[in-house]
């Protein structure tokens, strides 16, 4: 409760800050304190200032990218406009690196509502990470991770493991352009409730569909064409006979060309106005009893507050704030 109240107060202080000088605003959060930093390099001097455990809340706007190299929380206002979500946009420009070059494992980084200009990589190994309602335009090169959350995304590019082992890393409720592969043999990697457009490695995979990369209308690349050891339930793909069906696990699997998949358009191309309704929700079942697909689940909202009203009073050297907020 309290870290709620002080994050709706990290909210009400970027309203005021935005409406006196129409600047992008950071917040940082640091127990009980609460200071400002403006302008498009206030995620690197929010960074620099904070402590582990700290939270960083953005305005809408475009900050410069930085080296995330602390144990902190990052929220955005979301990855994409609508009005009836209350949600805004909230853009890093320049690749976002997670840890220093040469560092020691990274734990406990958050990051929620965002749209990353371009890739997202890390230069040491990842603890508890987790990327919530986030937009990548781009690849997101994870490499070494445990008990990783990667959920209500969009990757245009890969997910990449740089050859390293993921542990206990779920994939969930995210559109994704290229590949999920690359990580160690050895790895434990759940790819729950997504579109995959690309290569997939030796994973577990489930209510998922993967309508195959494929370069203009050839149709010579499958989603499981090199990967032995795959245990696939309950997901739908083009046809089988790509699918080196021999060396991998599939169970309750459908065959249906990506044209005939979803109601909305005869792709799998994601705009921001598409809904990924199936043709067959009552015979496409998961695992879960669900759909298979990215519907069951699938938000684009972050998970801060949002301040309906805000009023303000100053009395001498006291600023008093009045506000109204629900949490989404």
């Amino acid at each position: 409760m309290k870290k709620l109240l002080f994050s709706i107060v990290s909210l009400c202080l970027v309203m005021v800050a935005k409406a006196q000088n129409e600047l992008v605003v950071a917040t940082l959060q640091h127990e009980d304190a609460v200071s400002v930093f403006t302008g498009v390099g206030a995620l690197g001097s929010a960074h620099e200032a904070a402590a582990d455990g700290d939270i960083i809340t953005l305005s809408a706007g475009v900050f410069n990218a930085t080296t995330i190299t602390k144990s902190v929380a990052i929220y955005g206002a979301g990855f994409e406009e609508n009005s009836e979500t209350n949600t805004a946009v909230t853009k890093i420009n320049g690749q976002l690196y997670l840890g220093a070059e040469g560092g020691e494992t990274l734990t406990g980084v958050h990051l929620e509502g965002i749209y990353f200009n371009t890739h997202v990589n890390k230069n040491v190994a990842l603890e508890n990470f987790e990327m919530r309602a986030c937009y990548v335009n781009g690849n997101l090169t994870i490499g070494a991770n445990t008990n990783t959350i990667i959920k209500n995304c969009v990757i245009t590019g890969a997910i990449a493991g740089a050859s390293l082992v993921a542990n206990n890393c779920l994939i969930e409720n995210c559109w994704v352009g290229n590949d999920i592969n690359s990580f160690a043999a050895n790895s434990s990697v759940n790819i729950n409730h997504c579109i995959v457009g690309g290569y997939v490695g030796p994973y577990l995979c489930q209510n998922s569909i993967f309508p195959y990369y494929w370069v203009g209308a050839y149709y010579d690349r499958a989603v499981f064409a090199n990967t032995e050891g795959a245990t696939v339930y309950n997901c739908i793909f083009r046809s089988f006979e790509y699918n080196n069906k021999d060396k991998n696990t599939f169970i309750n699997c459908y065959a249906v060309d990506f044209r005939d998949i979803f109601t909305d358009a005869a792709n799998a191309n994601y705009s921001e106005t598409r809904t990924f309704e199936i043709k067959n929700p009552e015979t496409w079942i998961g695992t879960d009893e669900t759909e298979i697909g990215i519907r069951p689940g699938w938000s684009k909202v972050p998970g801060i507050p949002v301040v309906n009203s805000l009023q303000l009073n100053v009395e001498g050297k006291t600023l008093n704030v009045t506000y109204d907020a629900k949490v989404r």
